[in-house]
């Protein structure tokens, strides 16, 4: 499946989310269309938007995984739909939890409706996702392998919400070990990437050995996605992250940055990260320079070599499946603005 391939799926998974999110009669209007607004599809006003949603990156790498283990990457679209709903079922919460006024430019649902019906769209939205997976079974895969994708799919979902148990659970402490954050970031990102490829594989019937081994790839590969993402979080500008600059810094988040920078800084330069990471408003000259420490502590340089190591891993998991994942890994690496 090439690039021109993939394309030509897109309005295919477009239209198998639509349909697991539209219910005939489904009323409230309003409340399918601000589940569609979260996907991008409408704007503000609720009317069509030229915007065609999120970077679609957990469906591709479904559909390439089905590819690499020999299906029908059409048979997978479903799984693929099902990710990708289930993602933005995370988002719309994750925005409300983090408190984040903004996702992809625009205001975060939360911002536009409140916070009480911003928690029932991303309920819906994750109905939808299992209304998506369920229609694997019309699709010519097993049934049995449709019960076995849709228990995977709830196991990966607790574990997306354990990882966002612990995110949250680091705000209250003064630091993270490097090792809780990663185990976090393997459940939170990780886990979700993992499922893509292994549902992909399941729908081309690989053997569970196979399926794990894909598994393992896309799981390792969203480990080194998110710590990639928590450097441009504190290193790119608003218009490349859709947010404003510096933004996991004015938010104390504990992402990647600030627990190394917690794990290095002494003396006086420890002292003041913890008191901006303390409880208060942090200004602007305290978010400069707290991202000149980490560059003094050379902690972006060492971010991006960890970023670079668990590729690498995840390259090795892909080879031991014996098939050609030229394009997965291809793609996979593209994520991470690397060449493979």
């Amino acid at each position: 499946m090439d690039a021109r391939e993939l394309a030509e799926l897109g309005p295919v998974l477009r239209e198998e989310m639509r349909r697991a999110l539209l219910v005939e009669d489904g009323e409230p209007e309003e409340f399918y269309g601000y589940m569609q607004y979260a996907l991008g599809w409408t704007d503000e006003r609720l009317s069509p938007s030229a915007d065609a949603g999120g970077k679609m990156l957990r469906p591709r790498l479904c559909l390439l995984a089905c590819e690499a283990a020999g299906g029908d990457a059409r048979a997978a679209v479903p799984a693929a739909a099902a990710v990708e709903l289930l993602h933005n079922f995370t988002l719309v919460h994750d925005d409300i939890q983090d408190n984040s006024p903004q996702r992809r430019h625009r205001p975060s649902v939360w911002k536009l409706v409140g916070v009480p019906r911003a928690i029932g769209v991303g309920d819906g939205i994750f109905a939808a996702s299992h209304r998506a997976l369920e229609s694997l079974d019309g699709g010519g895969v097993e049934p049995g392998l449709v019960v076995h994708a849709l228990r995977e799919f709830d196991l990966t979902t607790l574990r997306v919400c354990e990882g966002q148990h612990m995110d949250l659970s680091f705000e209250r402490r003064d630091s993270v070990p490097l090792e809780e954050y990663l185990a976090m970031i393997t459940r939170k990102t990780g886990a979700l990437m993992g499922l893509s490829c292994y549902l992909g594989a399941l729908v081309a019937d690989a053997p569970p050995e196979a399926r794990e081994l894909y598994r393992a790839f896309g799981e390792r590969l969203g480990v080194a996605y998110q710590i990639r993402d928590d450097l441009r979080g504190v290193w790119q500008t608003e218009s490349g992250t859709g947010k404003r600059a510096m933004e996991d810094v004015y938010s104390r988040k504990k992402s990647y940055p600030a627990v190394r920078a917690f794990e290095l800084a002494t003396g006086e330069d420890a002292a003041r990260l913890r008191s901006i990471y303390s409880d208060g408003e942090v200004s602007e000259s305290d978010a400069l320079w707290t991202r000149e420490l980490m560059d003094r502590l050379g902690i972006r340089e060492e971010g991006l070599a960890r970023v670079r190591e668990y590729a690498s891993s995840a390259t090795e998991a892909l080879e031991h499946t014996g098939t050609d994942a030229s394009r997965l890994e291809e793609f996979g690496w593209s994520l991470l603005g690397l060449k493979s």
